[in-house]
């Protein structure tokens, strides 16, 4: 039963749909945060490499600190960074990033924006 075609064209249907709801919804979240988030540089407070990718990009836990409108917030976060990234990081300990107001714990680190 399992090495049917049918089912074999079942399980790359399902894998498709998958695959396009994933890349779906991060396009929404992308959106959202450009649209209602607000823009700011985040100071790194620290930063722990945890990962790599085959392509040579590093996956890092970092946590970083950014004034917003109510205080400083400080927000632990995982991210992949490629090797341009993290040179543009390294040079001030900074990265940008996009908070939303009403919830300033959920970011969007941006460092593909920074100079």
């Amino acid at each position: 039963m399992f090495n049917s075609p049918f089912i074999t064209i079942i399980l790359i249907v399902l894998a498709l749909v998958g695959v396009f709801i994933f890349c779906y919804q991060t396009g929404v979240d992308y959106e959202k945060f450009k649209k209602e988030g607000i823009r700011t540089e985040a100071k790194i407070l620290s930063k722990e490499k945890i990962g790599a990718s085959g392509t040579g990009n590093t996956r890092f836990r970092m946590v970083v600190e950014f004034a917003t409108k109510n205080g400083t917030v400080s927000v632990t976060t995982k991210r992949f960074f490629t090797p341009e990234d993290l040179i543009k990081i390294m040079r001030n300990n900074t990265v940008v990033l996009y908070y939303l107001p009403q919830d300033p714990q959920q970011i969007l680190l941006m460092p593909s924006e920074m100079e």
